[in-house]
């Protein structure tokens, strides 16, 4: 394995330090709102173009059924949550949440952008930049690079890391973060290899490392920055963004490799209080769930974990999406279980964690020949957890008629994504986007009313 391809893998690679300086670095500015004493954002994101009719569903719309002969939900078997919406019922562990004020939806939601590609579509989300491809550091980057430590960060707090095998756009920039390979557990003998080819140092010199990076530097600047860092393989980090990219990820995964890991016996998402005995608490089986809870145990460590996200892919329905016994079915059903018992697992943490959940658009209102759905418009955003004001279904609902729809044929956006992500950056977070953090775009001050 060559050091890029490792970088590559881990996530924290080249880019990081690389990036496009499209943005300045911002200073933090708090919210006029009551801080969260140290939140947390876990963004995911349902890569395909999820559908919103089938999972938050009209089911009082005669339309609805009349378009949807085949894969509607039947009235009598789905969950209702008011007298307008109701869930599909694979969604059932998360009905408690939502009554509990701990889940809330917003239809009609997403991108003004009228694109169906899934690349740009997903690619004008996460830079948090529709129809603009100038930009390519992601809005969770920019807001770790605007809230950065000016004076260098704890090398030893895990600030922001992807629970998959690559960093999704959104944390791609010029603030370094980590993702985290499935198999890290068994990583020791590659760690080592590029530890050495690196250069152990010391943790502590990193965040002059990172900020001495990227910076013109003569004889003098050069000099002071190798002599902060002392080795060999540490004076090539002054002139080589890849050998401090390695650096800074490796001593990102030896730290949650320890946390993941604290014993022996310990598997990759145990839930296990650190020096604690005992499974908290029980997760259903799945690659997702275990992504979910291995975030749980970081999160309750209280390891400076600020931002986090991981994808769930498979959502374009073209074919099956179908309505009780469908894929869709059976997607949702994961869903909904492994995000009830990671919010359930992480207890109090909760209050000071926002799970928030997109897609790149919603599908056609109307099902296709092959009891699917084609690539649509608005689509459907969750917010769970934090101070979010659940138990309700917010955004402007348009209807189903053909006048009432984009293009004839799908749900309107009603609700641009990013006036949701600035007020939970602002609510949530502590953090006011100052202008040009969303290019082009202006958040409202009121915001939506998402959070109490």
């Amino acid at each position: 394995m060559e050091r890029r391809e490792f970088l590559n893998t881990t996530g924290a690679g080249v880019a990081a330090f690389t990036a496009s300086q499209a943005f300045p670095a911002f200073g933090q500015k708090a919210a006029d709102t009551a801080l969260i004493r140290n939140p947390v954002i876990v963004k995911i994101f349902l890569r395909g173009g999820q559908d919103q009719l089938n999972t938050v569903v009209p089911y009082r719309d005669k339309t609805y059924y009349g378009i949807r002969p085949t894969v509607a939900i039947p009235e009598v078997e789905s969950i209702p949550l008011d007298n307008q919406w109701a869930f599909h019922p694979a969604l059932e562990p998360l009905k408690p949440w939502f009554d509990k004020g701990r889940v809330a939806t917003v239809v009609n939601s997403g991108s003004p952008n009228g694109t169906r590609s899934h690349f740009d579509a997903q690619d004008f989300m996460e830079y948090a930049a529709p129809g603009n491809r100038s930009i390519n550091d992601g809005w969770l980057n920019r807001y770790l690079k605007a809230t950065a430590n000016p004076r260098g960060e704890d090398p030893y707090r895990i600030r922001a890391l992807a629970m998959q095998e690559r960093l999704p756009r959104s944390m791609r920039g010029t603030y370094p973060a980590v993702a985290v390979p499935p198999n890290l557990r068994e990583m020791d003998e590659v760690l080592d290899v590029f530890e050495k080819f690196y250069g152990k140092g010391e943790p502590e010199k990193l965040p002059f490392t990172l900020k001495g990076l990227g910076k013109k530097k003569g004889p003098k600047e050069s000099k002071k920055l190798k002599g902060l860092l002392g080795t060999v393989a540490d004076s090539n980090l002054a002139e080589d963004p890849v050998m401090a990219s390695g650096k800074y990820t490796i001593s990102y995964l030896r730290r949650l490799k320890k946390l993941l890991y604290p014993k022996p016996e310990t598997t990759y998402g145990s839930s296990r209080e650190i020096g604690g005995e005992g499974v908290a608490q029980e997760y259903p089986g799945g690659w997702f769930a275990s992504r979910m809870q291995a975030l749980a145990r970081v999160i309750k460590s209280d390891a400076g974990l600020q931002v986090a996200a991981t994808d769930i892919g498979g959502w374009d329905h073209h074919i099956g999406l179908g309505g009780l016994d469908g894929t869709l079915n059976r997607m949702l059903t994961f869903f909904s279980a492994s995000l009830a018992a990671f919010m359930e697992d992480l207890g109090p943490d909760l209050d000071r964690t926002l799970i928030l959940v997109s897609t790149e658009f919603g599908r056609v209102c109307a099902e296709n020949g092959n009891d699917g759905s084609d690539h649509g418009h608005g689509g459907l955003t969750w917010l769970m957890g934090g101070r979010v004001r659940g138990g309700r279904v917010y955004g402007r609902w348009t209807g189903l008629e053909p006048s009432e729809l984009f293009q004839k044929r799908d749900l309107q956006v009603t609700t641009d994504f990013r006036q949701i992500y600035a007020d939970v950056l602002k609510q949530h977070m502590g953090f006011d986007p100052p202008a040009g953090f969303f290019p082009e775009f202006s958040p409202s001050e009121r915001g939506l009313g998402l959070f109490g």
